[in-house]
This record gives structure tokens, C-alpha cells and sequence, in this order.
């Protein structure tokens, strides 16, 4: 009888040992897996945190199975609730927010006065829609060249020399150089072909650009090395989220030109923005977690709105804007300079921002035309006058709609 308690007591601290292991070697296994299958993910998979988010979502319900008592159990639950809501935001914020790089990797060149540039030649743009989530390349949404003059711009349409009636300068960034669209359908392109080439036409838009590389350009000498005939007009494309971009507050600022408010209104250039570190860096996590953490388009487009704008960068903006018309108008006496005025593309202080500035526009005597105005319900329904809705810049329909306005105007 003795022995058989003894026994008893000896085997069942080593049952529930034994008991208890089967559980930790069952999470173990599972958290093995599941590590496992992200790193494949990360590597192999489009929109991994959204693959991701689901197979840890998978796990931690899974693991429920593997462990007693409700906290724990209530936990894990939880925690699979979390990844899944942050899958589903990688879902959302691709399809209404983000719109991921859309370049070849070696379509920009350092460039001294505006930061970057690009190269010369014939670039390439591409872009993977929502579809991209599930089937990768199928969601294609645009895949074009870009060709580039042997003066850094994009090509422009033939015009004759003979029966010229004016030069006309366009500058602004991927709305004026035409993100998406093929050479013919930008609107520089396209107020010259539809002038019959009696207008001229030099697109000096770049992605990412803001007014600040429209002033240095001028200032710096680099419009009139490249324009060989006397502009009359000149055309400033106008984004809310410009205002950010002068003021350094967005993550690829890189060496673009910084310019600072004098005490009587008047700006000066003072260097450069600099390399802004990336959030990832900015918060201690290295180049390598930042490395991966770029392919979820929720943190692209945390890091990249985490700076609020203020009265004195509004200021700086229209100082950039005013001293780019007053330099423009020095150069070439009689030249008209106008503003294209795009909504917002997405929230936050953006809407406010676009109000701000068309009234300020206004108030300075800037002529200002308002895309909303120009491309008729615009303002109530964006889709026939967009790449997509994964994509908001102009298409070709829109940019023929602003340029034969454009010429209207020209000719009145």
C-alpha cells in the first residue's frame, strides 16, 4: 500500500510534467512556424504585412488550443484580433492612401541644385494596384516609359519655328510631369500638340518636386540655360501637400533645396533639407527593420505624415511661390505666371491646407485656376478624371481638359 502511494506521488508530479510539456512543445512549434513562414513572406510575398498579419492571426487562434485558462486564452484571442485589423489596414491604406514608389531604381540622378533629377534617356514607371495584394503582377495599373531630353526634361512635341506664337513653361511635380501617363498624354505635351505646335512647351515637373525646386531652378540659372526662346507664359501645378514638401516635412525631402523667410517676407536659400532619417531610424529599430518595415504601406504612410504644418510654413510657401513669379517676371519682361490649383488627394490637414491656399493665392494677386473649375463635376465624383482609385494623379483625359484650357486662356 505504501508503495503504491509512494508510486503515485512520484508518477504524478511526472505526469503533469510530462502533461505540461505537451503544451509548451505545441507553442513552441507553432511560434517556429509561424516565425518561419513570415520570414518567407517578407521575402517572397506582395504586401507581406498583409499575408503576414494573417498568418499570425492563424497562430495566435490556433495556440488558444495549446494553453488552459481563460486569461491566457483571452489574450492570445486578442491578439489574433489585432494582427487581423492590421491586416485589413494594409488592405485599406493601399487601396485609398499609399501609393507605393513607382519608378526603376535608377530613373533618379543626384543633381546639385534641385536634389535629384532625372536621368537622360528612357525611364521606366510602374505600378501594381489593390489586385497587387492577391495576385502580384496582374495588378498592373500602369507600365510606361518616360523619356527624358538631353536637357533633363521630359519631351516635349514638336513646334515650329516658323510660326511660333509663345513659350510656354510648366513646372510642379508628378501632376505637371505625369505620373502614369505616356509621353504624348502629359499636359505640357499636350498644350503644344493640341496648339498645332504653335505654342512651345517645356515640362520641368518632376515627382516629389515642390515650388522650392521651381524657385532654384530660376534663381540658379537653369531655366534660361535650357529655354532658347522667350516663354510668355509660365504655369506653376499646385498640390496641398506642397506645403509640406518646402518645409522639409516629408520623408524624402533628401538634398532638395531649404529655403528660410527673411524678417521683411522675402526668402533666401539657406543649403539644403538634408537626408531625414527615416521613423524607423528616428526611433532607435536599425537600417535592417527599417529595410522591411518600408514594404507596409500603414508605416510608409505614418512616416511619411508624421509632421503637422504651421502658419510660418504656409508663409515660407507662398514666399517661395511670390519670389518665383517676381524672378520669372524680371527675366522675361511681360511673361504671365499662373497658378493650377489641385484638391487634396488625401486627409488630415490637407483639405484645410488647399482652402488656405487658393484664398491666399487670391489675396496675393496671384492668378489662380482651380482644377475642381476646369474638369466639370470633378468635385463630386474624382474617378473619370484619375489613373484610379489606387491612384489619384490626372490622366491623360483630365491633362487634355487643363490644356485646352490652358490654350483658351493663352488666346484670350
Amino acid at each position: 500500500m505504501a508503495d503504491h502511494i509512494t508510486s503515485a506521488v512520484v508518477a504524478g508530479p511526472h505526469g503533469r510534467e510530462r502533461g505540461a510539456r505537451r503544451p509548451s512543445f505545441f507553442l513552441m512549434f507553432i511560434f517556429l512556424g509561424v516565425v518561419a513562414a513570415s520570414l518567407l513572406i517578407l521575402k517572397f510575398a506582395p504586401a507581406p504585412f498583409f499575408w503576414g498579419g494573417l498568418a499570425w492571426a492563424a497562430a495566435l487562434w490556433v495556440a488558444i488550443i495549446g494553453v488552459h485558462g481563460s486569461w491566457p486564452r483571452a489574450i492570445l484571442l486578442n491578439l489574433g484580433i489585432v494582427a487581423i485589423m492590421l491586416a485589413g489596414a494594409e488592405v485599406y491604406i493601399t487601396a485609398n492612401e499609399y501609393t507605393s514608389p513607382t519608378l526603376s531604381d535608377d530613373f533618379y540622378v543626384p543633381n546639385d541644385v534641385l536634389g535629384w533629377a532625372p536621368a537622360k534617356g528612357i525611364g521606366h514607371g510602374f505600378k501594381a494596384g489593390p489586385a497587387g495584394l492577391f495576385h502580384g503582377p496582374k495588378g498592373v495599373l500602369f507600365d510606361v516609359d518616360y523619356t527624358i531630353d538631353p536637357n533633363g526634361l521630359r519631351t516635349a512635341p514638336p513646334w515650329g519655328k516658323d510660326d511660333l506664337a509663345g513659350t510656354v513653361l510648366f513646372f510642379g511635380c508628378s501632376f505637371t510631369f505625369g505620373e502614369g501617363l505616356k509621353n504624348n498624354e502629359t499636359l505640357p505635351y499636350q498644350v503644344g500638340a493640341l496648339s498645332g505646335g504653335r505654342y512651345r512647351t517645356f515640362n520641368f515637373g518632376v515627382g516629389g518636386y515642390g515650388p522650392e525646386q521651381m524657385l532654384a531652378e530660376i534663381e540658379r540659372g537653369v531655366v534660361q540655360r535650357v529655354v532658347d526662346t522667350p516663354p510668355r507664359y509660365a504655369f506653376y501645378t499646385a498640390i496641398p501637400n506642397h506645403v509640406w514638401r518646402v518645409a522639409g516635412r516629408v520623408a524624402w525631402g533628401g538634398n532638395a533645396p531649404r529655403y528660410v523667410l527673411d524678417a521683411d517676407g522675402t526668402v533666401h536659400q539657406a543649403g539644403n533639407l538634408g537626408d531625414r532619417e527615416p521613423l524607423a531610424l528616428r526611433l532607435g529599430l536599425g537600417r535592417r527593420v527599417d529595410a522591411q518595415l518600408k514594404k507596409s504601406a500603414a508605416w510608409q504612410t505614418l512616416s511619411m505624415g508624421d509632421y503637422r504644418i504651421t502658419d510660418e510654413d504656409l508663409r515660407l510657401y507662398f514666399a517661395v511661390v511670390l519670389r518665383s513669379q517676381e524672378l520669372l517676371k524680371a527675366q522675361y519682361p511681360g511673361i504671365q505666371f499662373r497658378v493650377i490649383l489641385w484638391p487634396s488627394m488625401s486627409g488630415g490637414q490637407q483639405p484645410v491646407t488647399y482652402d488656405k491656399l487658393r484664398d491666399g493665392f487670391r489675396r496675393m494677386g496671384i492668378q489662380v485656376d482651380l482644377a475642381e473649375d476646369i474638369l466639370p463635376g470633378y468635385s463630386t465624383d474624382r474617378s473619370p478624371f484619375i489613373l484610379s482609385s489606387a491612384d489619384k494623379h490626372p490622366n491623360a483625359r483630365a491633362d487634355r481638359m487643363i490644356a485646352q484650357y490652358v490654350l483658351n486662356q493663352i488666346s484670350q
